[in-house]
């Protein structure tokens, strides 16, 4: 199916809805936020007059953040890159990058058939960055980029040293709350999210069935992600498939009646997600050394079964030791059930959503306690009564009403513990 064919029907199921015009939150919407603002941090904002401006200037702040999350990809794709070099990859920003530097300038002389460097040489230009101040300002904001990682490992040891498992699980959930807006995304939050809504099936809080719309909040793009940075690949988006995938292996949807909605701020997460080339090839890498656990290997090996077939993954780069590699070609009904729509989570809100399921995952830890909890009354008004809502991370008590904690649960993705996440749920009453 070409792309216009593919315009055509996504248009038509888009005109077949209720219609869902996105809006900034008006102040009855936040109402029940702002009065816990003393708790929260936020500010003080009078009548619905001054919440217009605070919310529409708030929005132009967070969007701005989007250019400083492109910059922290480039030193990612830097630091562990291997399609513009053979140089070896380095561990983390506090080595002796400067050969690696040199390299990728050298690369962005010559980027077209790199989707990544192209990318990146683009948005140079955008910046007014010439040929001649390339490699200094790559080296710069390496600098830069550096010294954020030390500063947020400094904050999570402050935390870890008081103690206190609360100060600990704050300290994490807000960690990037001045960072820029990264786009990349991995495989394994999707793991956590599937077996919960599992365990949620076994408790009766969700019934087959049940979902018949999910919302993707920063579905994210695998541009160059901070763990693993791999770029031999075209880019490539997960979760949109990967719930979707869940909640048909878990019988809670149906296929046929099945949408998916993106809800995202970066222009090119949703252009890739308004374009997607059919078939859908998504190559699932996997570090060896990395000791998954048992279950994380096998969400691994049957990702994509239900909703495409495997195909023949893409090379290795010799210099990626100990990589094992699948490849699934999504099919293109699947494809054809995502929408991407352009919403600020933080500022904006979407008419007749009604969400059965909300996914965010590695999104609202952009953002500070105040703007959680704004973003949360904004989710709950976008679930339906009884729906589910999932993050990966601890939230405020300060909530609206009508959201009911249901629990955390931790799941594991080492054999040794060493990392997983910390899943949150929610249920809209």
């Amino acid at each position: 199916m070409n792309f216009t064919r593919r315009a055509l029907l996504l248009a038509a199921a888009q005109a077949g809805g209720q219609p869902r015009p996105v809006r900034y939150l008006g102040l009855s919407d936040v109402q029940e936020i702002l009065s816990q603002r003393a708790l929260l941090g936020g500010p003080d904002i009078p009548d619905a007059a001054d919440w217009d401006r605070w919310v529409r200037a708030h929005d132009r702040q967070v969007r701005a953040r989007i250019d400083a999350g492109v910059e922290d990809s480039i030193s990612n794709l830097i630091l562990y890159g291997t399609s513009f070099t053979t140089l070896p990859r380095l561990e983390n920003a506090e080595g002796d990058a400067s050969a690696r530097v040199s390299a990728m300038a050298q690369a962005l002389s010559r980027p077209r058939r790199n989707p990544r460097l192209r990318f990146v040489s683009e948005y140079l230009e955008r910046r007014g960055i010439g040929a001649a101040s390339i490699e200094a300002f790559l080296a710069a904001n390496l600098r830069r980029f550096a010294q954020e990682q030390r500063q947020h490992q400094e904050t999570l040891h402050a935390a870890a040293r008081t103690g206190d498992p609360g100060a600990k699980l704050f300290a994490q959930s807000t960690l990037y709350e001045r960072r820029g807006l990264s786009v990349d995304t991995s495989l394994l939050p999707n793991f956590a999210v599937e077996t919960t809504l599992e365990a949620l099936l076994k408790k009766k809080v969700l019934d087959a069935g049940r979902i018949r719309r999910i919302g993707i909040i920063g579905p994210g793009l695998d541009f160059a992600d901070k763990l693993s940075g791999y770029d031999f690949y075209p880019l490539q988006t997960l979760q949109p498939f990967a719930i979707l995938e869940a909640a048909l292996r878990l019988r809670l949807a149906d296929a046929a009646r099945l949408r998916v909605v993106c809800l995202d701020l970066n222009p090119a997460v949703i252009a890739h997600l308004r374009n997607l080339p059919l078939p859908y090839v998504i190559q699932l890498p996997r570090d060896e050394s990395a000791s998954w656990t048992p279950e994380a290997v096998a969400y691994w090996r049957n990702f994509g079964a239900l909703i495409g077939s495997d195909v023949p993954p893409l090379a290795v780069p010799a210099t990626l030791r100990g990589l094992a590699l699948r490849a699934v070609a999504v099919a293109a009904r699947h494809c054809e059930s995502l929408e991407a729509l352009d919403l600020n989570i933080v500022t904006q809100t979407l008419e007749g959503a009604a969400f059965d399921l909300i996914v965010a995952t590695n999104i609202l830890v952009y953002y500070s306690r105040f703007e959680q909890a704004i973003a949360m009354a904004g989710i709950a008004r976008l679930m339906s009564p009884g729906a589910v809502f999932i993050a990966n991370h601890a939230l405020p008590a300060q909530r609206p009403a009508a959201l009911e904690y249901l629990g955390r649960r931790s799941v594991g993705y080492s054999a040794q513990g060493a990392y997983g996440d910390e899943v949150v749920v929610y249920r809209r009453k």
